[in-house]
């Protein structure tokens, strides 16, 4: 994930109450040129500041040497009084977080923002009128499109959050979701097996990831064979088509495209939570 600096007049401008897991790589500057970042403390399970020190390389191997001597001696420093080093002038966290529980909500509740944003486009659409109502052949097509951006997107939406609602709720067997499971994933479940609360939390992350990539590949190809359908189409040629149903289609058309692209941005997140979630040494 890629930093975002912020920059603030001081560390008090940073509310950590209003943090969500997609701000966790942020840094924040203020007005003395003081970098801080951002990190989980698991124990008090709140997210606090740290100070984060910049050092020339050539530096960096003596500084972090003292940090590892300092946690030896005292122990893990408080996150509020942390301080971190870097090479070649940039900033890199002694420890990185990725909370993946926070990180499913958010995607969960973004799924039901796409749920919505799909029945808009679908509506957007068909009130700009531009495929005209004797054109049977492609007014069909289209609607075929529609028919498959109901099923695979927003039914298919409904599905991953009662699936949640199962995991959560009222699971079935473990070895049910363990029959479910590749050979890598069976293989962290007899190394778990000792702790059924570890193995629960692993069959909830990887179920939750593949359900969701599941999810939004078939949501990704049906809108864009919809967008694809649409862009051979000129609203502003089409004589029977008024300035409100121009407008529709231009509405839906960027739904379509802010839509796409953040697809995108949440496969490239999905990484991430599957390095997460078949990394033992999380459990």
């Amino acid at each position: 994930m890629k930093n975002v600096i912020i920059r603030i007049n001081d560390i008090s401008d940073i509310d950590t109450t209003k943090i969500s897991v997609y701000d966790l790589n942020n840094r924040y500057i203020d007005s003395h040129g003081n970098m801080y970042g951002l990190r989980y403390n698991k124990s008090l399970r709140k997210i606090e500041v740290i100070k984060i020190i910049r050092t020339h390389e050539k530096n960096a191997a003596g500084f972090q040497q003292k940090i590892i001597q300092k946690k030896r001696v005292h122990g893990e420093p408080s996150a509020n009084n942390e301080e971190t080093q870097s090479g070649a002038g940039e900033p890199h966290e002694a420890e990185s977080f990725f909370n993946a529980e926070a990180f499913i909500e958010k995607t969960m509740e973004l799924s039901r923002t796409h749920r919505e944003r799909l029945k808009g486009i679908i509506m957007n659409i068909r009130n700009s009128n531009i495929i005209p109502k004797d054109d049977k052949t492609e007014s069909n097509q289209m609607e075929d499109m529609f028919r498959n951006i109901e099923i695979d997107g927003i039914q298919g939406i409904d599905s991953l959050n009662n699936y949640q609602k199962e995991l959560v709720s009222y699971p079935r067997s473990l070895t049910y979701y363990q029959a479910k499971m590749d050979n890598r994933g069976r293989e962290i479940i007899e190394t778990l097996a000792g702790s059924n609360r570890k193995v629960v939390r692993f069959i909830y992350l990887v179920e939750m990831l593949d359900n969701i990539r599941s999810l939004y590949k078939s949501t990704d190809k049906v809108i864009r064979v919809l967008k694809t359908f649409l862009e051979e189409k000129n609203p502003e040629e089409a004589k029977w088509v008024t300035n409100y149903e121009r407008q529709s289609f231009k509405d839906g058309l960027v739904s379509i495209h802010t839509t796409i692209q953040e697809i995108e941005k949440l496969e490239d997140d999905m990484d991430i939570l599957e390095e997460y979630a078949y990394n033992l040494e999380h459990y």
